[in-house]
């Protein structure tokens, strides 16, 4: 089978990041996208009330390919609510998938992705990691959500995690043999 990645994306910073892996991996690439735009309220509203998302029809089956790759911006220490409603739509051909985010970054976040991931589906991902723009801004602005929310991630600071990158790729495509948390 075919590797896939596939990703939802808010701002543009975690589609970068797709379209950054899928030119080290040559894969196929799709973006999850709701039947509304989606305003920054609705954010907040989406994690009180715990809502799902009223996504657009897939064109593709999920089980056509693997290992999978999914990427999106993480909420209030949640996986953003359009990917939870991809996970719940696919969750039983989510059998062999990784998890890597774009995020401001926070202590024992990971982890809890990580976990919450684990509930949405029968398999445990394969990897997890997070790419944290509190890394990419300059000191007095770090752990301000108003910086991290507001920063826009170009190829150059894509860079800045090569190695970080390299890894993830390299667990979720099986080349290395143990499960991790990156």
């Amino acid at each position: 089978m075919k590797p896939l990645i596939v990703y939802y994306s808010h701002s543009g910073n975690n589609e970068k990041l797709a379209i950054e892996l899928r030119d080290r991996i040559g894969c196929d690439m799709y973006e999850i996208k709701e039947k509304k735009k989606r305003k920054d309220l609705a954010i907040l509203m989406d994690f009180m009330v715990k809502r799902n998302s009223r996504l657009v029809p897939l064109d593709f089956d999920v089980s056509d390919y693997g290992p999978i790759i999914l990427l999106a911006p993480v909420w209030a220490g949640k996986v953003a609510a359009p990917m939870r409603t991809f996970f719940q739509m696919e969750k039983d051909k989510l059998t062999d998938y990784s998890f890597i985010t774009l995020c401001s970054g926070a202590a024992g976040q990971r982890e809890k992705i990580a976990a919450e991931l684990s509930a949405l589906t029968p398999q445990k991902p394969i990897a997890v990691a997070e790419l944290w723009i509190n890394n990419l801004l300059p000191e007095e602005q770090r752990n301000k959500i108003k910086y991290a929310t507001n920063f826009r991630v170009e190829k150059q600071h894509l860079q800045q995690f090569n190695e970080e990158i390299q890894f993830f790729i390299e667990m979720a495509l099986h080349t290395q043999k143990e499960k991790v948390l990156l």
